[in-house]
């Protein structure tokens, strides 16, 4: 009999959606799953952290209780919607410090305050090993909901801000002079959720997913999805500036297969696109909310990556639970 470790999330999750077969009006897969509510959707996601897979040793309890909320967000942005709220069920052992908690609440509370929504609430229960597991729901309107899938060939690729930051600040770790600030880095991602409701107004866009995991792997699930290919052009990639110190296999490492980033990648119609990238950089000058076109969708095929006029693999790795290390 396989076990996790042998399949990974990716067929785990594939088990369970083959059981889970009715009640989905936009279908399962997609980094939220909804219910009709009148002429819009009720948004709804959830995320688990627990210190062994997510929280490097040394980090504090306001860091991971901002982690918490943050993914769950990016989550809400993906599907273009607008967040309205979190609970969250927390397992803890009895020796828990009671200041870890108000620390861990008060990351919660720092995070929801910056997106303007509230912790409704939750769960709190005795376990032996800490493990934290957010809730957060949102609104959209039903014609403008961003999917994993839905883009046609010709479309535009683009990608908020800038990736890397997060594989580079995990390289950091072994650094005991940059552990504060990678630590910092990868436990305070920033949920684009003005970003994605300037996706989801525009018409414009027609799939979107969050780089959780890496811009190669969500590609090929969203390849999966869409059943076409998807080309994204080496040197339009917009790299975290840092990244340009490092030789050009350890930026493609970080940029294209390290997760934690919680960017956004989404493809726009082709006529459109410029505009788009036009206003969303004015509207947000300054505000590092810029967004860049880094390829374009093409026919049923393998995803590849342009590198000075040569095409290469673009391969689907990156972060994935139950497996030791990045798979492809």
């Amino acid at each position: 009999m396989a076990r996790l470790s042998d399949v990974g999330e990716r067929e785990a999750i594939r088990l369970l959606t083959a059981i889970f077969d009715r009640g989905h009006p936009i279908g399962l897969g997609h980094d939220c799953g909804v219910v009709e509510w009148g002429e819009d959707y009720l948004v709804i996601t959830t995320d688990v952290v627990n210190p062994r897979t997510h929280v490097p040793e040394g980090a504090r309890p306001d860091q991971v209780g901002w982690y918490l909320v943050a993914v769950n967000l990016s989550d809400i942005a993906a599907a273009g919607a607008r967040a309205l709220g979190f609970v969250a069920a927390l397992s803890l052992p009895p020796s828990t410090d009671t200041d870890f908690l108000k620390g861990l609440g008060q990351g919660m509370e720092a995070c929801a305050r910056e997106f303007g929504i509230a912790v409704l609430g939750g769960d709190t229960k005795e376990s032996d090993a800490m493990s934290f597991a957010g809730t957060a729901i949102g609104r959209g309107r039903e014609d403008r909901i961003l999917l994993r899938k839905g883009a046609r060939p010709g479309d535009a690729i683009v990608a908020t801000r800038d990736l890397g930051r997060a594989g580079l600040a995990f390289a950091q770790l072994a650094d005991p002079t940059a552990r504060a600030a990678g630590i910092q880095e990868l436990l305070h991602p920033y949920p684009r959720l003005r970003e994605a409701a300037t996706f989801s107004d525009s018409g414009v866009v027609t799939s979107c997913m969050d780089i959780s995991d890496g811009l190669g792997l969500s590609l090929a699930q969203m390849a999966a999805m869409s059943g076409l290919s998807y080309s994204v052009e080496w040197e339009k990639v917009p790299l975290h500036k840092p990244l340009e110190m490092l030789s050009v296999d350890r930026q493609r490492e970080h940029a294209l297969y390290s997760g934690g980033d919680y960017e956004l990648v989404a493809t726009v119609k082709p006529e459109a696109a410029d505009e788009l990238v036009a206003r969303m950089n004015e509207t947000h000058r300054g505000a590092h909310h810029e967004l860049t076109v880094i390829g374009q969708v093409g026919k049923a095929g393998p995803n590849t990556l342009a590198v000075g006029g040569r095409a290469e693999p673009l391969q689907g790795k990156g972060w994935e639970h139950f497996r030791p290390s990045h798979s492809g």
